[in-house]
């Protein structure tokens, strides 16, 4: 089963999601920052990390792009979606720079996140 991680600050969007994709058949763990996924992930042992990490560009404590950026400064290579309700540019294409495989505008297109999620993952 394909584990998504998903970080959001809103429990309503964290719900959304947790429920759609685990209708989808995913295995849903969620954070509410980036800096929870950044700790999730340095205990995560090998076989328990994710498959794909769906991060909000804009949290408290830590953003989405700041773990991004600390996920690739680690050499994490996990595939990983921001998602940014900010349609700004320079967002997306600091998300880019920062190695994001791929950038989702708010609201979520669930259609299009789902196709994103699978052919990220597949193998």
């Amino acid at each position: 089963m394909t584990k998504v991680l998903v970080a959001d600050d809103s429990e309503t969007i964290l719900l959304l999601l947790r429920t759609r994709l685990e209708m989808e058949g995913y295995e849903v763990v969620t954070a509410i920052d980036g800096q929870e996924v950044v700790e999730a992930l340095a205990a995560a042992g090998p076989g328990s990390q994710p498959d794909v990490i769906l991060l909000d560009a804009m949290m408290p404590r830590m953003s989405g792009l700041d773990a991004l950026r600390t996920l690739r400064g680690e050499g994490n290579q996990i595939p990983i979606l921001i998602v940014s309700a900010h349609r700004a540019d320079e967002t997306l294409s600091e998300a880019e720079n920062l190695g994001a495989d791929a950038c989702i505008p708010k609201p979520i297109d669930f259609d299009d996140l789902l196709g994103r999620i699978a052919s990220l993952t597949a193998s």
